[in-house]
């Protein structure tokens, strides 16, 4: 696997000698199976010692304010985890796996003993057994390490599902929930909207600036991503308040078992004064969360309401069940004057 590029000076310097250059070149061959491990070893070496931040400025950038950086040191995964018998085989290992190209795509994946506090590192995604990095089409040419043409990158939902596709943990479970939906048909990827195309120098020695997708993956922490999850429609009619829910999601909504969206309807005076408050849960404990592109309308009862009132709809997420509801993120908002 790209013996050339490895060992190219080698070769060159062979290239007067006709007669040697199958020799050596075979010889390379041979002393690259053997170096797979040492070089393996090496990258995450290069890893530690800034190599891949020295290169990739641009790319680092967006991974260390990701949460896939803080897939480990999060607060909230080490108190969750921590109440987990046995998280090494049932949490862990998605939070500072050992690179899945070496492992298995679509395998579950095996904890790394070492540079935990990375999370999910560049290593993790485009690492292979041969210490080449592996990307899509017009990567970046380094010095440091081989590059790899991948196929895989360009439509990379399989590559994802190996943490967000194991229906053995169904906290991290939204590739499943994708594959079934309309979102999955065509081009459409996890990395459509969680890595948005994004024109930067891919490295430093990159001479212009290309298309790549953005290494931030937004998620559930990401309040602009919240709205952009689900909409509201909020109609009157007869005593009923009648909420049109819609998941504009490609995977079910909420995307993990700890996640809640509380639909809230409050009936307002006209000085603003609280008269009715109803609210129902959408989580994976009510077994009611929402499918990919789902349309659902709720009926609540608002017969008290006269002229003036207002009646007011609100999608709310809750991140965890220990999350206050002054933290609470506000997804979408409609109002209804009564006439």
């Amino acid at each position: 696997m790209n013996f050339k590029v490895i060992h190219w000076s080698i070769i060159g310097v062979s290239l007067g000698l006709v007669g040697c250059v199958l020799v050596v070149l075979t010889a390379n061959l041979a002393l690259q199976a053997e170096d797979d491990v040492p070089r393996v070893t090496e990258m995450f070496q290069g890893f530690q010692d800034g190599k891949c931040k020295s290169c990739h400025p641009a790319i680092w950038r967006e991974w260390e304010d990701s949460m896939h950086a803080k897939a480990w040191s999060d607060e909230i995964y080490q108190a969750a985890a921590k109440q987990i018998i046995d998280r090494e085989t049932k949490c862990d290992q998605c939070h500072a796996p050992q690179p899945i190209l070496i492992t298995g795509v679509g395998k579950m994946p095996k904890l790394r003993d070492k540079q935990r506090e990375a999370g999910v590192s560049c290593l993790v995604c485009h690492l292979d057994a041969h210490g080449a990095m592996n990307g899509p089409p017009a990567s970046a040419e380094t010095y440091f390490h081989a590059n790899v043409t991948n196929p895989i990158y360009t439509e990379p939902t399989v590559l994802c599902g190996t943490c967000h596709g194991q229906k053995s943990v169904p906290e991290h479970d939204q590739v499943s929930s994708f594959l079934n939906g309309k979102f999955a048909e065509g081009d459409t990827s996890c990395a459509t909207c969680h890595m948005p195309v994004v024109r930067r120098l891919q490295s430093t020695t990159s001479h212009e600036s290309i298309k790549g997708r953005k290494h931030t993956w937004r998620g559930s922490r990401s309040v602009a991503q919240l709205k952009r999850a689900a909409t509201l429609q909020l109609e009157y009619t007869d005593g009923k308040a009648d909420v049109k829910l819609r998941s504009q999601t490609g995977h079910i909504l909420p995307g993990g078992t700890l996640r809640t969206i509380v639909l809230e309807v409050t009936l307002l005076a006209s000085d603003g004064t609280e008269l009715q408050r109803q609210h129902l849960s959408i989580s994976a404990e009510n077994e009611n969360r929402l499918l990919p592109d789902e349309n659902r309308t709720y009926a609540f009862d608002i017969a008290s309401a006269t002229t003036g009132n207002t009646i007011k709809a609100r999608l709310i997420y809750q991140l965890t069940p220990e999350t206050p509801e002054t933290a609470w993120i506000l997804m979408a908002e409609k109002t209804y004057v009564v006439p």
